[in-house]
């Protein structure tokens, strides 16, 4: 064991004064692994920033299911509807306390209207009376501006009550500065709807500002008890229904379930269409292949650099044959011989590797601008598991491309590597 610890520190320092000796040629095959590796380990770093990204919205995505009314029917199916109420916002409700394949309903009411706000018109808004649950989960992205957000208490009554989105909020804003009003001022205007008005408790906008839900950038959200008492009525067609399965890797099939149970309810007619989020699948799957893709690009690089380390040590050991000769003429064991160049190859390798790794590391320096420029999708990140993925590519590029050059310098015959001159 002590002769191999000897051979292994050998072949380190031998590197390394190899190295001093021969300076350009070194350089060179540092080079070639350095620049494999970096770009390695940027790729790494964006595809974990952007796994990252996936895991926490993908999950939640995955499990999402939409219903909503059907659209275009042929004739026949128009003549079947008569026998359906079609959709209706007590469907959501009848979903959620019947099937076990639902997990939650996310009840909300949905309508684009013109707006009055402080008596100026805002057009093509969206109006979004929502349920807590579904309050609870907009409250993930998104924080108050000015005022606040509005409450259980407030979203469980009918309260006309509402908050308007940033979007709305900062074409209100140009208006009342003409009018020589402070941006704050916006909580004594009244929100008119139809017959309606509503007090302003707050403005809302995302939390990260990198990521936007275009659904609530020109909205308000009122409470759903007064969405259905001063608006649609108490059991309208809810624009759509948003749900999650109890199973999302069992999404196909609980959403045929809950499809025909919509559909008993109905009498029998299916007047409505359903439809996950098979985008969300796809991403991932289509993630998976540019990672598979950007690992080959930066493995072709690699075998470049280590090609180059293997140049450099074939030359090294046509300059050392007769040390070589000697060492072996001395007692030196071929296992040794063939240890020290190893060790050789591995010390050019993680030198240039780690070089490379630290040069790859400079999208963390950007990370603010590549998460603005990709809308919040991608925060350069370093996950553990491709912490050990570079260390081992890192040691293994010198110890593939060392074996051939250290199996040649083994196997030298002492005799007539002294007779060489």
């Amino acid at each position: 064991m002590s002769h191999i610890f000897s051979s292994i520190q050998i072949g380190i320092f031998t590197a390394f004064v190899e190295m001093n000796r021969h300076k350009l040629r070194s350089f060179l095959s540092i080079l070639g692994v350095m620049l494999g590796v970096a770009a390695l380990v940027a790729m790494l770093l964006l595809i974990g920033g952007l796994n990252v990204f996936l895991e926490e919205k993908i999950g939640k995505w995955i499990s999402m299911v939409y219903i909503w009314k059907k659209w275009n029917p042929s004739e026949e199916e128009k003549l079947s509807w008569s026998k359906s109420p079609g959709l209706r916002f007590d469907d959501g409700t009848f979903l959620q306390d019947s099937s076990e394949a639902v997990s939650t309903v996310y009840q909300q009411i949905e309508r684009r209207q013109n707006v009055a706000i402080g008596g100026e018109a805002q057009r093509h808004a969206t109006i979004r009376g929502v349920s807590w649950p579904t309050m609870e989960e907009d409250n993930k992205n998104i924080t108050a501006d000015v005022g606040r957000l509005l409450t259980r208490e407030e979203i469980e009554g009918e309260d006309k009550v509402c908050m308007i989105s940033w979007e709305i909020y900062d074409r209100l804003k140009k208006r009342m500065r003409q009018k020589g009003l402070d941006s704050t001022d916006v909580l004594l205007q009244q929100v008119r709807l139809g017959d309606i008005e509503l007090a302003i408790v707050g403005t809302f906008k995302p939390i990260d500002p990198d990521f936007q839900p275009w659904r609530m950038r020109r909205s308000l959200i009122i409470p759903l008890g007064t969405m259905k008492k001063y608006i649609t009525g108490t059991n309208p067609d809810p624009g759509s229904i948003a749900l999650t399965v109890a199973e999302p890797k069992e999404r196909e099939a609980q959403s045929l379930l809950i499809s025909r149970l919509l559909t008993s309810r109905h009498r029998g007619v299916t007047d409505f269409e359903y439809r996950g989020a098979d985008w969300a699948e796809d991403m991932g799957k289509m993630m998976q292949n540019i990672t598979v893709i950007m690992g080959i690009i930066s493995v072709v690089s690699l075998l470049v650099g280590g090609l180059g380390i293997m140049n450099v040590m074939l030359s090294s050991i046509s300059e050392r044959i007769k040390e070589i000769g000697i060492r072996k003429a001395l007692g030196a064991q071929n296992l040794q011989i063939f240890i020290q160049f190893v060790a050789e190859t591995t010390t050019l390798s993680v030198t240039g590797g780690v070089l490379g790794a630290l040069i790859g590391m400079a999208p963390l320096l950007f990370g603010e601008s590549i998460k603005k420029s990709t809308q919040g999708a991608i925060m350069p990140t370093i996950l553990p598991e491709h912490l050990v993925f570079i260390f081992l590519i890192i040691v293994s590029v010198g110890i593939v491309f060392g074996l051939y050059p250290a199996v040649k310098a083994s196997r030298m015959d002492p005799i007539d590597a002294l007779r060489y001159e």
